[in-house]
């Protein structure tokens, strides 16, 4: 898969350029994303270090003090914000003494990927996931890296499908030597019918239709509803699956199509389809991602992911598989 999001990078102090609101900020582009900065704190900087959104920071530390307004916070949420009309994606800070250019600092700055906190997540926890899963080594752990980050993954105009980008929790499913197992992205769940990811589970008969009709396919998707704080229309106490990924037991990943009639030969709900085919264009994604859910008219929709339609492999990010947050919900 890709690499971890929670990469916090050295970059060379990128040029800053004016902002059009504010003669004391300035804007500039790290890591493929826009931050807005203190002209003054930068204007003779050679390094900085960018932390991006959804990752948290100890205030407690020196560097990170100011952004704990009351004193009663240890860890803060790195967000993006407005600062007088332009949107700033995450934070960047003075790189540390003895860096240099591509060095990560994620643990030398205290700096951890944030994780809401799931319902049910650490009920049903196995103490040793072999013993849960006997080929668990085959489907990993799924990570999707930024789209603003690797943006040049893709080619312009280069085919490719997109996909809302449900704001829930990741599950994985797979039938294997007569047994049912049930997954989040970081575990192998034990039943628990308190458990969102069995819940999903017995919500959905068409995941265990497909699974048994394909054993040893993992069949990847997100669970949402009475999850996290997009609910999309799902009542008390209901969490619902969409399916996004499916890997066979070659440890492939089934193309778009290949996936799309699976899914729908076992009536196995789906993401929603925003394109197939789409000529990909950062900007104009970019622009799409500010829309509202398809899943729930009405509800900002958290972002989108984009796919090659073939499955591609990139150098830098790994599988050609980005996602682009909005930045309505980063500011929500």
């Amino acid at each position: 898969m890709a690499k971890s999001t929670a990469q916090v990078l050295v970059y060379e102090m990128p040029e800053l350029k004016p902002h059009d609101n504010a003669t004391s900020l300035s804007l500039v582009e790290v890591g493929g994303y826009q931050v807005v900065v203190r002209t003054e704190n930068w204007k003779d900087s050679k390094l900085c270090a960018y932390i991006p959104p959804d990752n948290t920071v100890d205030t407690t530390r020196p560097e990170f003090k100011f952004l704990d307004k009351y004193g009663t916070q240890k860890r803060e949420r790195i967000r993006a914000c407005k600062l007088q009309g332009k949107v700033s994606f995450g934070l960047l800070v003075p790189a540390p003494a003895d860096s240099k250019v591509g060095d990560d600092v994620t643990e030398l700055l205290g700096v951890e990927h944030y994780e809401p906190q799931i319902r049910g997540e650490g009920l049903t926890r196995g103490d040793n996931e072999e013993d849960i899963h006997p080929v668990y080594g085959n489907f990993y752990k799924y990570d999707v890296e930024a789209l603003r980050r690797y943006k040049n993954a893709f080619k312009e105009r280069e085919l490719v499908n997109l996909r809302e980008k449900i704001h829930g929790a990741n599950s994985r499913y797979v039938f294997h030597d007569n047994k049912m197992y049930v997954g989040s992205r970081t575990f192998w769940k034990k039943y628990d019918e308190k458990s969102g990811w069995w819940i999903a589970f017995a919500n959905t008969p068409s995941i265990q239709q497909f699974c048994m009709a394909n054993p040893g396919y993992c069949l990847y998707g997100e669970i949402y509803g009475q999850v996290q704080d997009l609910k999309y229309g799902v009542g008390p106490e209901r969490v619902r699956f969409a399916a996004f990924d499916i890997v066979d037991t070659s440890g492939r990943y089934l193309n778009v199509t290949e996936f799309e009639d699976k899914c729908k030969e076992f009536g196995v709900p789906v993401a929603p389809l925003i394109a197939n085919y789409f000529p990909f264009n950062f900007e104009q994604i970019e622009k799409m991602a500010e829309c509202d859910s398809l899943l729930c008219p009405g509800q900002l929709m958290e972002g989108i992911v984009v796919k090659s339609m073939e499955e591609g492999w990139d150098q830098d990010c790994g599988r050609k598989i980005l996602k682009i947050v909005s930045s309505r919900y980063l500011m929500s």
